[in-house]
């Protein structure tokens, strides 16, 4: 039997760690290793992880010094030993079966990566909403790739949903110090992998909460997205998949145009962010605007971006574009 290591970074959620990892070891699929990646954490969630390792030999600890959600998840596939590998948050749980499920299916398939829907619950474990699923279905990884530019892009982003070839981590790890971490790694494991068997089943229960990353106000740090954009942009210029390279194009400078109208370039903090954009679009420049797909009105943005985001930014607001 195929041993899965389930990697979860903690921090400072002392009040849900203990129903997450109790729905992890409550598996079917028994064959389990449960690495609790302490990230410094200031409440007793370190003391929290201690105690389940004591008392279960499936958990491992590992305690650091803060770093992160990609620093934990990082420290997690160094430590791992399973042959499969699968990211849990620390506030979210899991159904019984979902690992046993996702397994049988990427097993039964010669998969690298299967995947299960999703549902968001509040703190009493109500569903928010109806759940995020696709499928049943089989796909290349192309095809995946095709469905981050489309509205099922969540389901194929997130990596809690999923299992993973341990093998697609050799070369493959989170980026440290950013947002919109997954995204990043979506592109690489499909690049990588050969099939991704897709399952419709809500096996992973997503809890919104008002503090955590994701549903917070996070600010300047949105702009983070621009940068996933960006990689993944530039992962696909040199690939054999022209079509979804044009694709990345529009949605980085998307990306681009759409914070420039949301942000304030009077805060010092944003307009410094801007600067380090501005600096990474100016290197895009040239090969931007030799994209046909772009529109008269976009390669006008295009040049005014590449002059002066704020020069862009107030012909945006004068002529409403």
């Amino acid at each position: 039997m195929a041993l899965v290591s389930v990697i979860i970074p903690v921090y400072n959620v002392e009040a849900y760690l203990r129903r997450c990892v109790d729905s992890v070891l409550a598996q079917t699929h028994a064959q389990l290793e449960v690495i609790l990646v302490d990230d410094g954490s200031p409440d007793n969630c370190g003391s929290i992880c201690d105690a389940y390792a004591a008392a279960d030999d499936r958990v491992r600890v590992i305690h650091k010094a803060n770093g992160g959600l990609s620093s934990a998840r990082n420290a997690g596939i160094e430590k791992a030993g399973g042959d499969y590998l699968a990211f849990i948050d620390s506030d979210d749980t899991v159904a019984p079966g979902m690992i046993a499920a996702l397994l049988a299916a990427l097993e039964r398939e010669g998969a690298d990566i299967a995947v299960c829907g999703f549902v968001k619950v509040g703190e009493d474990f109500r569903p928010l909403g109806k759940p995020n699923a696709f499928g049943p279905a089989l796909l290349t990884g192309e095809e995946a790739m095709e469905k981050l530019y489309t509205n099922d892009y969540i389901y194929f982003t997130t990596v809690c949903n999923k299992l993973f070839r341990r093998s697609l981590f050799d070369k493959v790890c989170f980026p440290e110090g950013k947002l919109f971490e997954d995204g990043y790694v979506a592109f690489r494991c499909y690049l990588a992998c050969g099939w991704i068997c897709c399952l419709p089943d809500p096996l992973y229960y997503y809890l919104t909460r008002p503090d955590s990353i994701t549903t917070s106000t996070v600010g300047v740090k949105n702009l983070d997205g621009v940068d996933a954009d960006e990689d993944s942009m530039m992962l696909l210029e040199n690939s054999a998949y022209p079509l979804l390279a044009q694709k990345a194009r529009l949605k980085y400078f998307a990306a681009v145009t759409n914070n420039l109208r949301r942000f304030d370039l009077g805060e010092e903090a944003v307009r410094e962010r801007f600067s380090t954009l501005h600096r990474a679009f100016r290197k895009h420049y040239r090969r931007l605007m030799r994209e046909g797909a772009f529109s008269r009105k976009e390669k006008l943005l295009m040049t005014l971006f590449y002059l002066s985001p704020a020069v862009c930014k107030k012909v945006m607001e004068a002529r409403k574009l």
